[in-house]
């Protein structure tokens, strides 16, 4: 039994820092807004589309990579669906393709918008333009 917690535990932590920090997405905006106000943070929200390619390289790409992972345990994330009508109302009222990024305070006003996919040196440059502010 201990051989097998020992081989859990070093499979744990060889995992964790060979994927870097893991992101923790809120699964609404209003959960994501409570939270940010409680901690004191701002948010990331991310617009993406059911069959959204671009959208899916962001994920597995950009938000996959070490550097950008560990930038955003500085916000509360949150990613919604462009159908959702109910979610979209938090954003002003205008098209916005997927994938769409906001950095927004915890109040909801924009800081920051990027649209659409970015490479992960191009969207750290969009996280010191927020941290800048």
């Amino acid at each position: 039994m201990r051989k097998i917690i020992s081989v859990w535990a070093i499979t744990l932590l060889f995992t964790s820092s060979l994927f870097g920090v893991e992101l923790i997405w809120e699964k609404d905006t209003a959960t994501a807004f409570a939270k940010a106000k409680a901690e004191k943070k701002n948010v990331m929200l991310m617009v993406e589309a059911t069959h959204c390619r671009w959208c899916k390289k962001m994920k597995e790409e950009t938000l996959a990579d070490k550097e950008v992972r560990k930038r955003l345990q500085n916000y509360i994330l949150v990613m919604i669906l462009r159908s959702d009508e109910k979610a979209m109302k938090i954003l002003p009222e205008s098209y916005y393709p997927a994938p769409t990024t906001f950095f927004m305070t915890p109040e909801g006003e924009i800081i920051e918008k990027a649209i659409g996919y970015f490479e992960a040196d191009d969207f750290i440059t969009y996280i010191n333009d927020v941290e800048a502010d």
